[in-house]
């Protein structure tokens, strides 16, 4: 069973049908990646996330991959991101 973690980027506002593909996109580029229960409302974008496989994931580990993919594809600025 993959082990989830609350992810919580708050913003100063993006499109609504980019940030869905954002976080679906997300996804698809960490094939292991697996990304469920996506919010997208007001100001902010929020899903459960973990990797397949890793029992042993921590939050930092995904909150590592969200910035990284962040600064290869960011059609919105985060200020700040949670994953708890």
């Amino acid at each position: 069973m993959t082990k989830m973690y609350n992810v919580t980027i708050e913003t100063n506002g993006f499109d609504q049908q980019e940030a869905q593909d954002w976080v679906t996109e997300l996804a698809n580029v960490y094939a292991d990646m697996e990304v469920t229960n996506v919010s997208i409302s007001g100001n902010k974008i929020s899903f459960s996330s973990g990797f397949s496989g890793m029992e042993d994931t921590e939050p930092d580990d995904i909150k590592m991959k969200v910035e990284e993919y962040l600064a290869m594809n960011e059609p919105f600025h985060a200020n700040n991101i949670t994953v708890q």
